[in-house]
């Protein structure tokens, strides 16, 4: 699965690229002045179509995977875990996350809405930062330590906090156009933390796993044509980095089920 390792993500990201400039031609011609968007516009429909197109292969390429192909035991020999580069890379992104993380806050702290949603944010946002760090660092030197249980549901946590947040901001909003790639971008990134935490309690599952990492890739590209705030684009590039890399890795350890009989 190495060919495969390299393409799949790859195609992924393209696709991501194809619906970054989908939505930002929406973004520009699709929404009138009072925000309002123009009802059956081609845009709008054009974009549908290359995300509903693109999750469907994505569903068809992973129900093959999970007949076909099983990942080693354990997360570290199912994400290949034992080079220094693991570690390394998720201290780079862990770090990357925090500066994001600071920016946001200050931008939010120096504007007249500051609430305490955005201190909650900040802090779970730091603490999802450290444990990506942390949980790199403490797997490459023992896979067997417990702490690892821990650290690998705070990025998950973090997600859902960051989803209820988004609901609570748009509850009144009629236009779900407006942020449905924002609220999907955030899902499929939950249900790729989450079932990347499913190696690490010993529930493995290649096929979802992969199958929402590929979805938190474009998802996450395509949102970062909204009008995000700085911090929270890096956050979404960075979501897109930990997606491409662990989607990378799973598919390059997987084995032929038969191979075993």
């Amino acid at each position: 699965m190495r060919k495969s390792s390299i393409i799949i993500p790859f195609i992924a990201l393209v696709v991501g690229a194809v619906g970054f400039y989908l939505r930002r031609v929406e973004l520009d011609t699709v929404f009138g002045s009072l925000g309002l968007p123009v009802r059956g516009a081609s845009e709008t429909l054009v974009l549908i179509i290359v995300s509903c197109a693109f999750i469907l292969a994505c569903l068809v390429y992973c129900i093959i995977i999970g007949s076909r192909y099983y990942s080693p035991r354990g997360y570290e020999n199912a994400f290949g875990t034992n080079t220094v580069a693991y570690p390394i890379f998720y201290s780079l992104v862990g770090i990357a996350w925090l500066a994001a993380t600071v920016m946001h806050f200050l931008s939010v702290r120096a504007s007249e809405y500051m609430q305490n949603a955005e201190i909650y944010f900040a802090i779970l946002s730091a603490l999802a930062a450290i444990s990506l760090m942390l949980f790199a660092i403490e797997i490459f030197k023992d896979p067997k330590q417990k702490l690892k249980f821990v650290l690998s549901i705070i990025p998950p946590l973090f997600m859902c906090f960051w989803i209820l947040s988004l609901y609570r901001q748009n509850a009144a909003n009629p236009v779900l156009l407006t942020y449905v790639y924002h609220f999907l971008a955030l899902v499929s990134s939950l249900l790729g933390f989450y079932s990347t935490s499913g190696f690490v309690f010993g529930k493995s599952s290649p096929g979802k796993t992969i199958f929402f990492h590929l979805a938190a890739i474009y998802f996450c590209f395509t949102t970062l044509a909204d009008p995000h705030a700085v911090g929270i684009r890096v956050i979404f590039g960075l979501l897109i980095a930990v997606n491409t890399v662990n989607s990378a890795m799973l598919i390059r350890r997987l084995t032929v089920k038969s191979a075993v009989r």
